[in-house]
């Protein structure tokens, strides 16, 4: 794993490490977007009582490095959230 990890993400930040990590073959800062919306049961982050809240650095949600990676080390939900297992 990379060393030096910032401590939060930008969904375009988060989307970038992602690829740099070798999480997932390809995503894009829209893509990270589009799993938050549609897929809430399995996106960590948001303003439910079960969610982690984002941290807003002015008007930039902001999420926690090692929870955002845990979340697509734990393996993909459905296509496009990561590579399977081997």
């Amino acid at each position: 794993m990379k060393e030096n990890l910032p401590p939060f993400v930008t969904f375009t930040t988060g989307a970038a490490l992602l690829v740099e990590l070798d999480l997932v073959d390809e995503m894009t800062p829209d893509g990270l977007r589009y799993h938050a919306r549609k897929n809430p049961d399995w996106w960590r982050f948001g303003d439910r009582d079960d969610q982690i809240p984002y941290v807003m650095a002015g008007t930039t949600r902001t999420m926690e490095t090692s929870v955002f990676i845990a979340m697509f080390k734990d393996g993909p939900r459905r296509g496009g959230r990561g590579r399977k297992k081997s």
